[in-house]
């Protein structure tokens, strides 16, 4: 009967075993139940089973020991309890084998939790260092554009510049030969008052003579 007991814990302990190392679909809810095991009271049970089981191993080894002292003979009773001793040394082992591998299944687990998240930090930082790359490089563009502008306003300026300036040497030229028009006209004005005092002087000059004759003559 303890054989059965002990054949039954020890393909339990291969089954769990081989469900975490492959990864099946139970895996997560074997490695839930080991988790719960291991909360609250679920470690001193395992430890009081354990060493329960412990105890019970050695006493078949030191039952064992005794019973090989007293024979020399390989008595069905010394091969029971050697097979009971190798069962239980077994589950043990095996019980060990599946503490250890919950334990680094559940580190794997949060490491690739851990990568995941980070992978996806790495991608939302590359996300944004593109994003900012073509807001920068939209930018430069601009900036380029503005640039471009800013030349062709300068140039445009230095041209309606040059222009105005030009203008303005006309206009000083068109009031210098304005001036001198109006120099002329007065001259000319002058010279005509000149004539016409001349002309009235004649005038006068002519009409004295003019009436001194006909005196004469009377």
């Amino acid at each position: 009967m303890l054989q059965l007991l002990l054949c039954a814990a020890i393909l339990g302990e291969i089954a769990l075993i081989l469900t975490l190392l492959l990864e099946t679909k139970l895996a997560e809810p074997v490695m839930i139940a080991v988790d719960r095991l291991k909360r609250g009271r679920g470690p001193l049970v395992v430890r009081i089973i354990a060493g329960s089981v412990l105890f019970v191993l050695v006493a078949r080894v030191y039952g064992t020991i005794n019973i090989i002292k007293r024979t020399t003979m390989l008595n069905p009773s010394v091969l029971r309890n050697m097979l009971q001793i190798s069962l239980t040394g077994f589950l043990l082992f095996l019980s060990v084998i599946l503490d250890r591998l919950h334990h680094y299944t559940r580190e794997v687990s949060l490491l690739r939790t851990e990568m995941e998240a980070a992978q996806r930090e790495n991608q939302t930082f590359q996300e944004d260092k593109n994003g900012r790359a073509l807001a920068l490089k939209i930018l430069g563009q601009e900036i380029a554009k503005l640039r471009t502008n800013i030349m062709n306003t300068e140039t445009e300026y230095e041209t309606k510049a040059k222009g105005a300036k030009l203008e303005k040497t006309k206009a000083y030229a068109l009031r210098k030969q304005y001036e001198g028009l109006l120099a002329e006209i007065d001259r000319v004005q002058e010279d005509n008052q000149i004539l016409r005092s001349q002309l009235e002087w004649v005038d006068l000059s002519y009409d004295d003579k003019t009436k001194h004759a006909r005196k004469r003559l009377h």
